[in-house]
């Protein structure tokens, strides 16, 4: 693999692990002290676009400079084992998000009381009926909340990964420099 796209491997892997360790975190038993909803969100947005961008310039690249004669050939076998592993738990988190997943959302504090909207089973995306919830369910909606805010970018990026690592098996290999 040519070094732009062991960094880029490096990058976008890296930042769905950040991603899919909080996520997968929320999953244990008991009160995590986590980043704050908002700041990993940031991390996830800032990190997004320019590894999607540099993502399919590469795969562009790739497929308009495809000549199979003279492409790397296959991606050694750490690297390949490496983005499957990121692909099978961005993909494990993600099914356990859904299976997870109930009717309760918006959890909201007021006057120290917790509440929670019940959206219909059907018709989520109308805003159902809000009543008082205890703290223990508060706190368990909220972290259902951040792992599923963290799931989402985590699996892009680890699309990503697997995409520029793809890509580098098309690259042609790099030439030496002239020597003077």
């Amino acid at each position: 693999m040519r070094t732009r796209f062991k960094i880029h491997a490096a990058l976008s892997g890296g930042m769905s692990a950040v991603m899919l360790t909080p996520a997968a975190l929320t999953l244990l038993p008991g009160r995590l002290p986590l980043p704050s909803r908002g700041f990993l969100n940031d991390i996830a947005g800032t990190a997004l676009v320019p590894l999607g961008i540099w993502t399919f310039v590469e795969v562009f690249l790739g497929i308009v400079n495809r000549k199979r004669d003279d492409a790397q050939g296959s991606v050694p076998r750490p690297v390949r084992r490496a983005v499957a592993t990121l692909l099978v738990a961005a993909c494990a988190l993600l099914v356990v998000q859904m299976a997870t997943a109930g009717n309760l959302q918006s959890a909201a504090v007021r006057e120290g009381h917790y509440y929670a909207r019940e959206a219909p089973p059907d018709r989520r995306s109308e805003p159902g009926v809000e009543f008082e919830v205890s703290r223990q369910e508060y706190a368990e909606l909220r972290e259902a909340g951040q792992r599923g805010m963290l799931v989402i970018p985590g699996l892009v990026l680890a699309f990503l990964t697997l995409m520029g690592v793809a890509s580098s098996a098309l690259a042609p290999p790099a030439q030496p420099l002239p020597r003077a």
